[in-house]
């Protein structure tokens, strides 16, 4: 698997279960911090992936694949900054955080299922070593 959707995967995948955690786990205050500050970071990341989409691809299929995956993290991710900036009520915004942290964890499994459609070949999958037969003694 290409390292970019990997990570890309991965940082939607853990941002999303962490919110989606973080929601249950704490109170609405501190879920609307936690949610503020993990999303800055997704952006980011959103965003690089983004341009190394669109930039580093070498099949027009990977340059969409990847670039509007990236894109489309760093869309929900900005919204949940805005979100959880004060511009609604905490226990409002902590289901906000909530939504969000499921739809990252929805752009991991399809981030996951793209680079599986656009490469056509499953993980390769690691092979049993062949066994020799035993050497035979000489008399």
């Amino acid at each position: 698997m290409d390292l970019r959707y990997t990570s890309l995967a991965l940082v939607n995948l853990l941002a999303g279960a962490f919110l989606v955690t973080a929601t249950y786990g704490f109170d609405p205050d501190v879920t609307v911090h936690l949610g503020f500050g993990v999303s800055i970071a997704v952006v980011l990341v959103g965003l690089a992936m983004a341009y190394f989409g669109y930039a580093g691809g070498t099949r027009q299929e990977e340059k969409l694949g990847l670039g509007l995956l990236g894109l489309l993290t760093a869309l929900l991710a900005a919204w949940t900054v805005i979100a959880t900036a004060g511009t609604f009520p905490d226990d409002t915004a902590r289901w906000l955080v909530f939504a969000s942290g499921l739809g990252h964890v929805a752009l991991a499994v399809a981030g996951i299922i793209t680079h599986e459609a656009i490469t056509g070949s499953p993980a390769p999958r690691r092979r049993a070593p062949a066994r020799r037969a035993p050497a035979r003694r000489r008399r």
